[in-house]
């Protein structure tokens, strides 16, 4: 459909009244008939509206033109070669508007035409008293849409949840390991100090002794707990850990002894 066709169908549908139970226009063009949707009815709008804005930019560049000369003749405190980049800086400006709106033009004669395109294959698919198929075919393929969003959006959710619980998990793991660390060094020490000096003082010694024993076995319950808990939470998951080099070395690590 050319451009003069498109602007006179839309003066034509700026007169007519939408059914508003089907949502279709019916406009009789040279003796053709032609159904527009809202959509389409939209962008017939648009286009009118551009053309109307490509006469005011007409109009407002003559005016812009022809006040630059008065201001050109009329001014005498510039000379004539900052008169000459004032004028070139502006022409500029506007040749990049105009390009700008340009380029919105074509975009939407671009989305004109793939409109009218999918009007001929939709009226192609669909006689003109099937407008009830239509609608059903396009609604299913919109609550289709609709279910694989949600189901994308609920599984995104899931998969922050679980790299949340993660993450929480690693943080107290690295926090056993610090705990950990403290106690080997702590036995360490007491290994090392001499034998002898033990003897000097056996009560205490002893009670030391107990304490870190105590320490340690509290530390090695919490570190089990820690473990299994994330590696349960690794394998409940779902997710194929095998497969994934980091979650692999992650199940090794927390599955080796410290």
């Amino acid at each position: 459909m050319s451009l003069e066709a498109i602007n006179e169908s839309a003066n034509l549908l700026l007169q007519t009244t939408l059914n508003a139970n089907i949502g279709f226009t019916e406009i009789f063009t040279n003796k053709e008939k032609y159904i527009f949707t809202c959509k389409e009815e939209e962008i017939l709008n648009l286009a009118t509206r551009l053309e109307l804005l490509k006469k005011q930019i007409r109009v407002l560049q003559y005016t812009l033109q022809r006040k630059i000369c008065l201001e050109h003749f009329e001014s005498s405190d510039l000379d004539g070669e900052n008169v000459e980049t004032s004028l070139e800086e502006r022409n500029k400006e506007k040749k990049s508007v105009y390009a700008a709106l340009n380029t919105k033009n074509r975009v939407k004669d671009k989305a004109t035409e793939n409109t009218e395109a999918g009007r001929v294959i939709m009226a192609s698919l669909f006689s003109e008293g099937n407008k009830t198929s239509y609608e059903s075919c396009l609604n299913e393929m919109i609550n289709q849409r609709d279910i694989l969003v949600s189901g994308f959006l609920k599984s995104h959710q899931e998969l922050l949840g679980t790299q949340y619980e993660l993450i929480n998990l690693k943080k107290t793991v690295i926090v056993r390991h610090i705990e950990n660390r403290i106690l080997m060094k702590q036995i360490n020490e007491f290994i090392s100090k001499p034998i002898t000096k033990y003897y000097e003082n056996p009560e205490n010694n002893q009670a030391e002794i107990l304490q870190l024993k105590v320490n340690l076995t509290n530390a090695r319950s919490k570190r089990e707990i820690v473990r299994n808990v994330l590696q349960g939470l690794i394998l409940e998951s779902g997710v194929e850990w095998a497969d994934d080099e980091h979650l692999l070395n992650l199940m090794l690590v927390i599955g080796e002894e410290l």
